[in-house]
Order: structure tokens, then C-alpha cells, then sequence
């Protein structure tokens, strides 16, 4: 016996002789090859290593299978090996992890082919969108009963002024519509937004966990009473039970938990990125899924196709986002399904660097969008066509003619509109809805009616979001004069931020310009300093937020202000049409031009400053109204309006007073009623013929300059949003009867 393992061992000690590296050096290097940050990956470990002549056999943790793999990266791991461990790149290598062969990790993903006979039989159908598909989604967490502290409480921490809870909520009401676009089948366990009654909790029920949610629907106990009264425990659980419970009925073809890690860096600007997880096996060790299919291939390539479409098109606006890994392991939500199940944990809520991109609503966007893709990909291939990005531009003449610019999406040649959806609306009656192979179509302006309209791309991979709503109206009046609104804000952003060595996060005072709306919006941020350490989720340190704005609906940039400026006019029985910037075209024949800027930071574009020039020195008449006049070129402004940029932040009480006594409200903060300025500007004249028409009554800072000049041209300029007053009626008509007259 002694004499046989002294053989063995002298064996493989003459094997090991032909290595020209250690098993320590060769696991660091297989680490640094992953790409995987220490801080959140466990390190490689080489824990077998056979030399046999050009042979060489390499078993290692799990680590590995975390790589997205490709033959690509297994051909240069392997001649990698083989240079580190014979000096040389002919050698012939296998590499394991775990049990696993690192080539039996391919996933269709990666191999991007078209030759559907490789891939998996999810395949068979081909459709170009998701008709006929049944997907379950669901945000992560939610409010839960705690029986030991005998009230409702978060499931996690609230920071950076939201909460995992209904952080996440955010991208699933953004997915749901983008595959229900698609003409997906969409199942969710926790209400939706618009269940907005109140449930036990006494907030929204789209608030609470899947568990609350499935009592109300009746459904049956043994699918959340799980954990004889742990509701937390149920609420994690429940999930992938009802989907099997659907799955008997319904032909589920997918299901996705979206998380948010809660994973910190100590360098808070590093990103911790994209991680996805997925099991390959149930409770009693099962590794086939209902249909048979293996787990471990089905859901790892759901995971691939998902984390690939997602940090490939996040890398777009954040050129540094990480790729953490395809990992297995064993969750519930992954693990019990007997459909392709998949947790993707997004980015870490915890990371102020991630987060800095996850508060913009872009991101957030885009972030959805991507995850749509991965599926449609997932289920379809290559035969998949991406549905069209929302059109942008807009306009209606004064002739009726409704013309737009379809939106060109630079990541995807299939997502390309082949027709059009036009929805319009008389008086604010039912709308209605036409289709259109044009960029633009006219419709009969009746006198006396009030017109609104917007536009949905679509192609055979589904339908756009909406468009911006414009609105027209024309005046019983024969020969009225028009005037023309343009709509100028289109942006939306994240909060500001701050870092230095002690104290980081959101500039306080500042918020995000959400687009249309949101409901992750908690509160403002209060822990600041950077040494403040998580003790529990409700003393959770730095980034730490209030509370006071959890469940509601916040308003953001709406994109229909047209409609509300337009409502005034037909009031004031003035005709108007409206456009947004880029094809606005502009004449001296207007009665006035209406600029809403709103919110909006970016610069005007210079052929709208050339052409507003050009409308001044004919006589034209301009309302500008923005809460960032300071963000429009500093020489156009004072050459043409005769004001200037004064101050920042120039009231805490937002209470304005007009010249000739009439008062008007600001709102200030986030509210779920409409538009909110959280920084209006003060302004001052640039020259005696300009005049102060309103003041900032805390402040004593001018808030309104208006000019009137000797060609008859006239401009009234507002440091703030008018559509963020309590009074916008009568602020808006005030504006116009001063611009229009010669005395209000």
C-alpha cells in the first residue's frame, strides 16, 4: 500500500515538474483574467492541476462559471494555460469549474448564430415580437407586516432617496409597458401602479409585498401562508410559487425578479454594476424544468442574454458599467420555478457611483429597455425586431397639418418605425386613434374646437412610447391672428451630487427632472458624512433618506404642457398651434411665440435663438419661463429680451408678486399634482427700457423682466416655470395680456 502511493505521488510530482508556474500564481491569474473585482467575487482557486505530457487538466471553484463564455475567450484562456504552464501555446488544455467543462458554459448568446438547429427549443416559434409569449416579472421586496416589531416596514434600507422596495418598482412599470408594447402577456404578484387604493399596510397597495397582493386576489393560502407567520419569509417564497401555480394554466415562457444588490465599495467611484443569478436545480435537487429542459443551460442563457443586452447598452451612457457575473446559486425566486427563472440584481443601491446614474431617468430608461431586448432576443434569436424608440419632435400648423421626425435608435437597425399611430382629441373628449405610413397627416381645424394630438411609432417588433402632446386651436374670430407655443422642454435628469473626503451625496435643494413621473421618490437625502456606518435599515448611515414622500406619485416633466397653456388660450378665445424645437418654424405673422423651457438645462438650439432674432426685429412678441434662464446663451438673452441672469435659489418661500398686485404660489418641492421648481432664478434689467414686472417676495429679487421696444416687439421673461405655480391661469394670463396690449 505504502509502496504504491509512494509511486502515485512520485507521479505526479513529475508531472507538476513540467509546470513553469505555481497553483497560487495560476489562480491569480485566472482571477485577473476574469475581470471580477475582489470586493464583490470570490477569488479563483485552482484546486487540481494534471500535467500529462501537452496535457493539461485544470479543475477550479465556482468562480469561473461567473464568465460569460464564449469560444472565442475559452481558445485564449486555454493557450493562455497552456503558455503559463509549458512555456508554449500548443498545449492541449481543459479547464473545469467545479464539475463543468468551461466550454459547456456557452450560451447561444455568446455564440450569436443563426443557425437555429444549435439553439434551444425555445426558439421554435420565430416571431419578430413577443405575441403570444406569457412573461411574469416582478419588483423586488415591498412593505411587510413584522409581527415582533407589530408594524409595516421596508424590506430594505432607504438611501439616496429611495428604497430597493420601490426603487425597482420604477423599471418594472417601465418593462411591463415595453413588453405589453410587444404584445406580451405580463403577470406581476405585486400590484401594479395602478392599484393605488390603499391596502392593510394604509398605503398604495403597489407599495406592499406579493403576498398582500395575492390575498386580495383570493388566491390560495398555500401559496403565501408559508412560514406559519414570518411574512417576510412568505413574501420571498411566494413569488416563484404562484408562478408555478400560473404555469399550470398558463404557458409561462419566462419569469424575471428584478433586485437592486446591496453591495458597497469602499471607493465609492467605482461601479459595482450588473450581476445575474440564476439555479440549476429545486428543493429535491431537480435539474429539469416542466418541459424537460435542463436548468442549468435554460436559465444560464436567460441570464446571459439578459446581463449582455444590459450592460452592453448601459455602456452607452455609462462607458465604465461592470459586468459582475452570470453566477449560480440558490435563491428562491431562481430556484423554485419550474419555467427559465432569473434574478437580476442591477446595480448595487448601496454604491452612491452606481447610483449617480441610477437617479436619471434616462438611465432608468434605458436600463428597461435593455432588459426587454434581452428577452425578445431570449425567446426569438436574431429573428427579432426591436420596437421604435418615442418620436421626439412634433408639430401641428396652422393649415392642420400634424408633422413629426421618427427617433433614429443607434443600437438597434431593426428598430427602424414602418408605420404610425396618430391619436387625437376634441375638447378634451374620447381619444381617437388612426394609422399612418407618413411622417405626418392633416387634420380639418374646426373653428371652435380645441385639438390635441401625439404620435406612437410602430414596427413589427411592437409600438413606441408616446410623443410629446401638442395641441391647436382656432378662434371663431375670422382672421384671427395665431400664436404659436413651442414646447422646448425635453429633458429630463438626476439630482446634483457632491463628494469630498467627509461628506457626499445629492446636493441638498436639488432633484431629479423625472420624465412624466415617478413613484422611487422617498425623500431628500440627510446622512451625509461618509464614515456613518449601516447599523440597521432604519439607521442605515450614509445616504440615508426621510421618508415622507414613500407612495406617492411624483410629477416630473409630464411633456403636454401645451395642452395646459393651450387651455388658457381657447379661454381667451386666441387661436394658437404648437410645435416642439425642431420644427418649429416661425414667421412674423404670429401674435405671439410662447417658449416653455420649464426645467430644461440644455442650451436653445442656435437655429431657434437665429430664428427668434429674426421674429423680434419684425416685431414679434416672446414669453420665456424657465427655472434655468441662466442655462440660455448670456449675449442672446440680454441682446434680445434686455435681461440677464441674477441669482440662484432666489426664493425659499416661493411667493411672487406682480407689479400690479397680484400675488402667485410656487411649488417648490416634489408633488404628485404637477410640476415643481426647486430653483427659480432671480433676473434683473439690462437697460431702462426693461422693467421689472414681478418680484420674489422673501428675496426682493426680481423674478419677471419684461421689455417693449419701438418696433412694437415686446418680451417677457420668467425665472421660473409658470407651470410650476398653484395659480397658472391667471400667471399665464397675465403674461399674455401684458405681452398682446399696450397696458395690463
Amino acid at each position: 500500500m505504502k509502496k504504491g502511493l509512494l509511486i502515485i505521488l512520485l507521479f505526479l510530482c513529475a508531472d507538476s515538474a513540467q509546470a513553469t508556474i505555481g497553483m497560487q500564481e495560476l489562480s491569480d491569474s485566472l482571477m485577473n483574467y476574469t475581470g471580477f473585482s475582489r470586493i464583490w467575487s470570490p477569488n479563483v482557486r485552482v484546486r487540481k492541476m494534471r500535467v500529462d505530457g501537452n496535457h493539461i487538466v485544470i479543475h477550479t471553484n465556482a468562480t469561473l462559471s461567473g464568465v460569460q463564455w464564449s469560444e472565442e475567450k475559452a481558445k485564449e484562456i486555454e493557450q493562455k494555460i497552456s503558455l503559463w504552464v509549458l512555456g508554449h501555446t500548443q498545449g492541449k488544455v481543459q479547464l473545469f469549474t467545479q464539475k463543468t467543462n468551461i466550454r459547456d458554459l456557452i450560451t447561444p448568446c455568446a455564440l450569436l448564430t443563426t443557425n437555429y438547429s444549435l439553439l434551444t427549443t425555445h426558439y421554435s416559434l420565430l416571431n419578430k415580437d413577443l405575441t403570444e409569449r406569457h412573461i411574469a416579472i416582478w419588483p423586488s421586496h415591498g412593505l411587510y407586516f413584522n409581527h415582533k416589531r407589530q408594524q409595516w416596514i421596508w424590506q430594505r434600507a432607504t438611501l439616496w432617496t429611495t428604497v430597493e422596495d420601490l426603487y425597482s418598482q420604477e423599471y418594472i412599470r417601465l418593462l411591463r409597458k415595453m413588453l405589453e408594447n410587444s404584445g406580451a402577456n405580463i403577470y406581476m404578484p405585486r400590484a401594479g401602479l395602478e392599484h393605488t387604493q390603499p391596502g392593510p399596510s394604509g398605503m398604495p397597495r403597489w407599495t406592499e409585498g406579493a403576498r398582500y397582493w395575492m390575498i386580495e386576489q383570493q388566491m390560495d393560502s398555500t401559496l403565501w401562508n408559508l412560514y406559519d407567520g414570518d411574512e417576510y419569509k412568505d413574501d420571498m417564497k411566494c413569488r416563484a410559487m404562484w408562478v408555478n401555480h400560473l404555469s399550470q394554466s398558463i404557458p409561462i415562457d419566462l419569469c424575471l425578479a428584478l433586485h437592486t444588490d446591496g453591495l458597497d465599495s469602499e471607493n465609492d467611484s467605482t461601479i459595482i454594476g450588473t450581476l445575474c443569478i440564476y439555479t440549476t436545480h429545486d428543493d429535491e435537487g431537480n435539474k429539469s424544468l416542466a418541459n424537460g429542459q435542463d436548468r442549468r443551460i435554460v436559465n444560464r442563457e436567460l441570464a446571459d442574454w439578459i446581463q449582455t443586452q444590459v450592460v452592453n447598452d448601459l455602456r452607452t451612457i455609462a462607458p465604465y458599467w461592470t459586468r459582475r457575473q452570470l453566477l449560480e446559486a440558490n435563491y428562491c425566486e431562481s430556484r423554485v420555478p419550474v419555467v427559465p427563472s432569473i434574478i437580476l440584481e442591477l446595480l448595487s443601491h448601496k454604491n452612491m457611483a452606481d447610483m449617480q446614474y441610477g437617479l436619471d431617468p434616462q438611465f432608468r430608461f434605458t436600463a428597461a429597455r435593455a432588459i426587454y431586448k434581452g428577452i425578445l432576443r431570449y425567446l426569438n434569436g436574431q429573428s427579432a425586431i426591436v420596437q421604435p424608440l418615442p418620436v421626439q419632435q412634433i408639430a401641428i400648423q396652422p393649415n392642420g397639418r400634424v408633422t413629426w421626425t421618427p427617433t433614429t435608435d443607434t443600437l438597434e437597425h431593426t428598430a427602424t418605425p414602418s408605420y404610425y399611430l396618430l391619436y387625437t382629441q376634441e375638447n378634451g373628449g374620447e381619444w381617437k386613434v388612426q394609422q399612418v405610413e407618413d411622417t405626418q397627416y392633416t387634420i380639418p381645424l374646426k373653428p371652435g374646437v380645441q385639438y390635441n394630438c401625439y404620435v406612437v411609432a410602430g414596427n413589427e417588433g411592437g409600438l413606441s412610447f408616446p410623443s410629446p402632446t401638442i395641441s391647436a386651436y382656432i378662434s371663431n374670430k375670422r382672421k384671427a391672428p395665431i400664436a404659436l407655443i413651442i414646447d422646448a422642454f425635453d429633458d429630463t435628469y438626476g439630482p446634483e451630487w457632491f463628494a469630498d473626503s467627509t461628506y457626499a451625496g445629492i446636493v441638498p435643494g436639488t432633484y431629479a427632472c423625472e420624465d412624466r413621473y415617478t413613484c422611487a421618490y422617498i425623500g431628500q437625502q440627510w446622512d451625509y458624512t461618509r464614515q456613518s456606518k449601516w447599523i440597521n435599515d432604519d439607521n442605515c448611515g450614509w445616504g440615508a433618506s426621510y421618508r415622507d414622500h414613500a407612495g406617492e406619485i411624483t410629477i416630473g416633466n409630464t411633456r403636454d404642457y401645451s395642452v395646459l397653456h393651450g387651455n388658457v388660450l381657447q379661454k381667451m378665445n386666441i387661436s394658437y398651434v404648437s410645435t416642439t424645437p425642431a420644427l418649429a418654424t416661425i414667421d412674423s405673422t404670429y401674435l405671439f411665440l410662447d417658449l416653455i423651457c420649464g426645467r430644461q438645462r440644455q442650451p436653445l438650439p442656435s437655429i431657434l435663438k437665429d430664428s427668434l432674432t429674426h421674429y423680434l426685429t419684425q416685431g414679434g412678441k416672446l414669453l420665456i419661463s424657465s427655472d434655468h434662464i441662466s442655462q440660455i446663451d448670456k449675449q442672446w438673452l440680454q441682446t434680445n429680451t434686455l435681461t440677464r441672469y441674477y441669482a440662484k435659489n432666489a426664493t425659499r418661500a416661493g411667493k411672487v408678486q406682480a407689479t400690479n398686485g397680484e400675488r402667485f404660489k410656487l411649488l417648490l418641492h416634489p408633488n404628485t399634482e404637477q410640476l415643481f421648481s426647486p430653483a427659480p432664478e432671480g433676473l434683473m434689467p439690462t437697460s431702462e427700457q426693461a422693467q421689472v414686472l414681478a418680484n420674489y417676495l422673501d428675496m426682493r429679487c426680481p423674478a419677471a423682466i419684461g421689455t417693449k421696444n419701438n418696433n412694437q416687439s415686446a418680451t417677457l421673461v420668467w425665472g421660473f416655470p409658470l407651470e410650476a405655480t398653484t395659480h397658472f391661469e391667471k400667471i399665464y394670463q397675465y403674461s399674455i395680456n401684458w405681452l398682446i396690449s399696450n397696458q395690463y
